[in-house]
C-alpha cells in the first residue's frame, strides 16, 4: 500500500523511496523547482539520497546557486519523460511559476495516481490541471480573501507602468530568482526594448535560462564595461534580487518590487519613486480551488508547512468541493 505524508520540514513523502521539495532518508530526492523553500535541507539530501531528480533547467540553477551536484548523482528528467524508482513511476509536468517548475505525477504499481502541483498559476490555461486520486498542494494563499481580480492583466499592467517609468529613466526591478527571468521574458514579449543590466547572479542565472530557450536577448553584466556604457546611457532595466540595495548611484532610478502579498490594488506608490506591483507566481485561493475541482481527487492533502491559513483552506476545500480534505503535517 502506498503511503503518503508531509513531514516537518514540507517534505512530501511517498512510501520510503521519494521525498519531494524536503529532506527525508529516502532514495531519491525531487526538486520541483529552484526557490529557497522549496530546496530546503538539499545538502543533507546529497549526502543521504541515491539521487536527485528534476528538470534540467532546475539542476543547473542550483549548481549556479551554489549546490555542488556531481553530474553522475542527479536525474535530469524532461517534461513528459518518465523513470521507476522502486515500484513507482515518476513523471514531471511544466508548471507555470519559474522556469523550469514542474509538478511530480507519481504512479504505483496498483495504478494509484498521486499529484504535487508544487506552486503553480494560471490552472488550465498555463499550467495543466492533472487528474489525481492522491492531491498534494501548497496552499500559499489560504485565505479566501487573497484573491486578486486583475490576475489576468498583471503582465500588461506591469509592462505599461514599466514603460512610463522607462519614459523619465533608468528602472531598477526588484525580485526572486526565477520571478525575475520570468518578467524579463514578459517584457520582451511585450515589445519592451530597453537593455537589461544585471548583477553576477542574475546574469548567471539568465545565460542558463536562454539555454533552454528562454529568449531574453540584449542584456549585460552589471560592472563590465559594456555595462558601464549603458548604464552611463541612463535607459535601461536593471534586474537585481529583491534584498539587494540600490545599485545606481547618481540622479535616483525608479523602483519597482514584485510582490505577491497585494490583493486589493495591480500597482500602489510608496513614495520616492518606488512602486509595488501586485505581481506573484502563485495561483490565488480561486485558482487553488479550480485546481482542485477540475484535478478530481478522491483525497486532498493540504502541505501546511508551505500554507497560509490551512485549516481554513482545508474546511473550504471539504464545504467546496465535498473531497476529503487533510492537512498535513
Amino acid at each position: 500500500m502506498t503511503n503518503v505524508l508531509v513531514n516537518e520540514r514540507g517534505a512530501v513523502l511517498i512510501n520510503k523511496l521519494l521525498s519531494i521539495d524536503g529532506h527525508e532518508n529516502s532514495i531519491s530526492r525531487v526538486v520541483t523547482h529552484a526557490h529557497s523553500d522549496h530546496i530546503r535541507d538539499l545538502d543533507k539530501s546529497l549526502t543521504t539520497c541515491k539521487n536527485l531528480v528534476g528538470t534540467p533547467l532546475t539542476l543547473d540553477w542550483l549548481v549556479e546557486l551554489g549546490y555542488k551536484i556531481p553530474r553522475d548523482y542527479s536525474i535530469r528528467l524532461d517534461y513528459g519523460s518518465r523513470i521507476s524508482i522502486g515500484e513507482l513511476k515518476l513523471e514531471l509536468v511544466k508548471t507555470l511559476h519559474i522556469p523550469g517548475s514542474s509538478q511530480v505525477v507519481v504512479t504505483d504499481e496498483d495504478g494509484l495516481k498521486i499529484v504535487y502541483t508544487s506552486d503553480f498559476k494560471k490552472p488550465g490555461v498555463h499550467t495543466p490541471i492533472l487528474e489525481a486520486d492522491i492531491l498534494v498542494l501548497d496552499a500559499v494563499y489560504g485565505n479566501p480573501n487573497y484573491v486578486r481580480e486583475f490576475d489576468e492583466y498583471i503582465e500588461d499592467i506591469l509592462t505599461d507602468l514599466v514603460n512610463q517609468l522607462l519614459s523619465k529613466g533608468p528602472v531598477i526591478i526588484y525580485g526572486y530568482h526565477g520571478k525575475l527571468q520570468e518578467v524579463m521574458k514578459i517584457f520582451r514579449d511585450r515589445g519592451v526594448i530597453a537593455p537589461y543590466v544585471l548583477p553576477p547572479k542574475v546574469y548567471g542565472m539568465t545565460k542558463i535560462a536562454e539555454k533552454y530557450d528562454l529568449r531574453i536577448r540584449d542584456y549585460v553584466l552589471l560592472g563590465s564595461s559594456e555595462g558601464a556604457e549603458v548604464v552611463k546611457s541612463g535607459w535601461f532595466l536593471l534586474f537585481t534580487h529583491v534584498s539587494s540595495s540600490n545599485y545606481i548611484r547618481g540622479p535616483r532610478a525608479s523602483e519597482v518590487l514584485l510582490s505577491g502579498w497585494e490583493f486589493k490594488k495591480p500597482y500602489r506608490y510608496l513614495g520616492s519613486n518606488r512602486w509595488l506591483v501586485a505581481f506573484s507566481d502563485h495561483a490565488d485561493f480561486k485558482g487553488l480551488i479550480h485546481y482542485i475541482i477540475n484535478s478530481n481527487p478522491k483525497t486532498v492533502i493540504v502541505n501546511s508547512v508551505r500554507s497560509s491559513y490551512s485549516e481554513i483552506f482545508a474546511n473550504e476545500v471539504r464545504r467546496i468541493t465535498k473531497k476529503e480534505c487533510i492537512v498535513m503535517p
